[in-house]
């Protein structure tokens, strides 16, 4: 079954205004500043707003099939599952007790709820840790617990947030894959709130940005992150975002944002901006090719499309190389790597000539 959500929630003197969906075996990446909204989102969902008090109001429609999960529908009555970066297991139950709560609370005889919790935990790979107390297992260990005590619950939807936040590198990437294989294996509807756009690349065919309790982007998750229409998601996605005005069709022009920076000019792959229109020409920071030598040397470099000239105002290390910002351009994020930095003589205070092939820009109208 289908989940559709289209809803005003208010908690506190917070306003969240926001209508996503997700279809049966899908998951849906939501992103966002810390503060825009996103836990509110789950919480309405899930059904614990309509629960905390007279500070919270949640209106709209919230149906999951074809049941609405109004106010006069419990959190335990929703079977809504939900997964956030801290387990909350129950630190006196074993591995298997704590999946077959769920079960036992829904009254399931103890035998059944028993052969339940075995088969999931053995889904999430502990089938042989199952009389182990959450204290005895690793970070990693007590995720898939809670993952498995949520599937074993039957929920018809799962909300996961930020699930792999509190987990190193190598255990959240194994995280990642169990929920593929979940997503895949399991017909249910997921919603998955994350900082990282590492989540919402493998797992999610389907974005939705908020921000400041409002859905400013959404989309398949390769138009969503391949071209954002704002800097917060550029940021996450790690690519540059220039905001400008077609002064001829197909060239974008970039203003100088500041008094010190110089205007660009931009053309690339994507839309064909008439004259006049508002657009945005995104690209990455490895994409950007760094020019040594004097200024004279690169004749045109700084009035052609796709370069300009910059003093490197600092330096970041990156695996295997350098990034650099300039004076003229702070925004622009320059990736190199250390054979290319030495070769480019980059360095605090260098003035360099930068270019980025036509075919590695995205141009867009804005929307």
């Amino acid at each position: 079954m289908s989940l559709d959500v289209d809803i005003r929630a208010r908690v506190g003197t917070f306003t969240l205004e926001a209508a996503i969906a997700a279809a049966p075996g899908e998951v849906l990446a939501v992103l966002g500043p810390n503060g825009s909204g996103k836990s509110t989102l789950l919480g309405a969902i899930a059904g614990h707003l309509d629960h905390v008090g007279r500070q919270a109001e949640v209106s709209g429609r919230i149906a999951l099939g074809d049941r609405m999960l109004d106010r006069s529908v419990p959190p335990e009555r929703r079977r809504v599952g939900l997964l956030g970066q801290h387990t909350t297991l129950f630190p006196h139950l074993t591995a298997l007790d704590n999946v077959a709560f769920g079960p036992r609370a829904q009254g399931t005889p103890r035998n059944e709820a028993a052969a339940i919790a075995r088969r999931h935990l053995g889904d999430v790979g502990l089938g042989d840790l199952a009389d182990r107390r959450p204290a005895q297992l690793s970070g990693g260990q007590r995720q898939r617990v809670a993952l498995a005590r949520a599937l074993a619950a039957a929920p018809d939807a799962l909300l996961l947030d930020e699930p792999f936040a509190a987990l190193d590198v190598q255990t959240s990437a194994q995280a990642r894959r169990l929920v593929s294989e979940l997503r895949d294996r399991v017909s249910v509807p997921m919603v998955l709130v994350t900082h990282d756009p590492m989540d919402a690349v493998m797992l999610a065919a389907r974005t939705v940005v908020l921000q400041e309790g409002r859905v400013v982007q959404e989309g398949s998750t390769r138009d969503v992150l391949g071209h954002p229409d704002s800097a917060f998601v550029a940021a996450i996605a790690g690519v540059n975002l220039v905001a400008g005005v077609a002064e001829r069709e197909g060239v974008l022009h970039a203003a100088a944002p500041t008094a010190s920076s110089l205007s660009t000019t931009w053309i690339g792959r994507g839309d064909r901006l008439q004259r006049g229109e508002s657009g945005t020409a995104v690209f990455s920071p490895g994409a950007v090719r760094v020019h040594a030598g004097p200024i004279a040397a690169s004749e045109g470099v700084g009035a052609a499309p796709n370069t300009w000239t910059g003093t490197v105002a600092h330096l970041e290390p990156i695996p295997g190389g350098v990034r650099l910002f300039t004076v003229e351009h702070p925004d622009i994020a320059v990736d190199s790597s250390s054979m290319a930095a030495v070769d480019a003589g980059i360095r605090p205070e260098a003035v360099l000539n930068f270019s980025v092939p036509e075919d590695d820009v995205s141009v867009r109208r804005s929307r």
